[in-house]
């Protein structure tokens, strides 16, 4: 026991000099930055969407270890986080239960109600490992206590919990993609013990509630993206440059993808560069289920793709059938920056894009798979122009995921990705061979049509 206080001790110690250390550090402007986005979407989008969804009072339940996808949004991944409309233009906003360091200094919360019977690891270190009897009770006798007073004292007629009733994802080839409903069913049958029969028979699924407020973007996270689309622009440039035929590998380089080979089929890891390779190099990161620890932007992702090519000795541009393949690139870009507008629903403005990209002389195709009985002289196109940013893949403009992402209106500011692919057949490779390349930069959807974080790319780069 003695050499466990001493470690305690020191331990305690580590801790208060890495504090030390960080303060006298300049503040972190990317944190500032979302803590502005927190701000911004308490002010501006929760009264729309809980006005919207008929909600008078939101519950986000997340329990300390078991993070929930919107936990980067609201500022933790522990704590009851409680949002109540009491009229006005504001919307309240409480946290109970232990809930992180960033909750107390962000300025979005109007009340941080602290347990006193609990006390979290990293203090608990801090006070040097001072210990304490035990007793009857445990952590669930606590967590939700005045919970019940505090929503009887604001009498809502409907409360929206985070759990799902018809938003899932289909079974057929879908993760759940960072949609919130992480409520576990210890903390849902507290919750009702807490609030009591009254209010427990005003729950309702907030999910629709969620999803609108993580679909609407704010300024502040334009700002954001734009912020992270000019890092990842200049960690692929840094890429490219490093590449030396014959030299370089995949594994040398900071960003993931591969070489483009025939049939879609790809080349990465411990490959070496060669002359007449097609390179498609990713950066940045995308949602899809899993949090990144590494990834200093929460569950606000960002990625993109761009090429470059490998010149052969006496090459002194790209060859005509890749060339002719990103003019094909460039085309679908411009059909789907043409039609692409606030107000549609995703599912009608997918129905327009089918019939411009074949209006245009390419042949839609319904999933991500070269097929061999089509046209083979015409190039074919899927699409899949998902939203993007902070954790949701709806709206969906393509055939990918349930119908309720479809149905969803493009908001102002719709931030998607402008995801789709070309198959340009390669007859003198083979019967049935195909070039593929696939896009996936992100934009947003304004007044004034399709914008852009960052110039995306307008040409294959050459590498010599």
């Amino acid at each position: 026991m003695k050499k466990f206080r001493v470690f305690l001790m020191l331990f305690s110690i580590l801790i208060l000099v890495k504090g030390f250390h960080a303060q006298d550090q300049e503040p972190d402007a990317t944190e500032d930055l979302m803590n502005q986005i927190r701000r911004d979407k308490f002010d501006l989008i929760l009264p729309q969407v809980m006005r919207e969804n008929n909600i008078d009072m939101w519950i986000q339940v997340m329990r300390e270890g078991n993070t929930d996808p919107i936990a980067c949004n609201l500022g933790s991944n522990s704590g009851i986080f409680i949002f109540t409309d009491r009229g006005g233009d504001r919307i309240e906003r409480v946290v109970f239960d232990y809930s992180s360091d960033l909750v107390r200094e962000c300025g979005a919360y109007d009340i941080i109600a602290k347990p006193e019977s609990r006390i979290p690891l990293g203090e608990f270190y801090k006070t040097v490992g001072a210990e304490w009897p035990g007793g009857p009770k445990t952590e669930l006798d606590y967590r939700f206590e005045g919970i019940g007073e505090f929503v009887a004292e604001r009498d809502p007629k409907r409360i929206g919990v985070n759990y799902l009733e018809k938003l899932g994802s289909p079974v057929e080839y879908e993760i759940p993609r960072l949609r919130s409903d992480g409520i576990s069913h210890t903390d849902y049958n507290l919750l009702v013990k807490a609030l009591g029969d009254k209010y427990a028979k005003r729950i309702v699924s907030a999910e629709y509630l969620i999803t609108d407020y993580l679909s609407r973007p704010v300024k502040s996270e334009i700002v954001l993206f734009k912020k992270m689309r000019k890092m990842i622009a200049e960690s692929l440039v840094r890429d490219f440059d490093k590449i030396a035929p014959g030299v370089t590998k995949f594994s040398d380089l900071e960003s993931s993808r591969s070489v483009v080979d025939k049939n879609g089929n790809r080349r990465r890891g411990d490959y070496v560069f060669q002359r007449g390779d097609l390179i498609c190099l990713a950066g940045g990161r995308q949602s899809g289920g899993h949090m990144h620890p590494e990834w200093k932007f929460g569950n606000f992702y960002e990625v993109t793709f761009e090429y470059g090519y490998v010149l052969r000795e006496g090459e002194t541009e790209l060859p005509p059938k890749i060339k002719k393949a990103w003019a094909d690139v460039m085309k679908v870009r411009e059909i789907l920056e043409d039609n692409i507008k606030v107000g549609r629903t995703a599912g009608e403005t997918f129905e327009i894009l089918k019939r411009k990209i074949e209006e245009a002389g390419f042949i839609y195709v319904n999933r991500q798979i070269y097929n061999k009985e089509l046209d083979p002289e015409k190039t074919q196109v899927p699409l899949d122009l998902h939203a993007a940013g902070a954790g949701i893949y709806a709206p969906r403009i393509g055939p990918l995921g349930p119908d309720w992402q479809r149905d969803m209106i493009l908001p102002l500011n719709h931030h998607f990705y402008f995801e789709y692919w070309v198959y340009v057949p390669m007859p003198e490779w083979g019967e049935g061979k195909y070039l593929s390349i696939q896009l996936h930069d992100g934009a947003i959807v304004t007044e004034r049509g399709v914008e852009y974080f960052y110039p995306p790319p307008q040409e294959i780069r050459i590498i010599k």
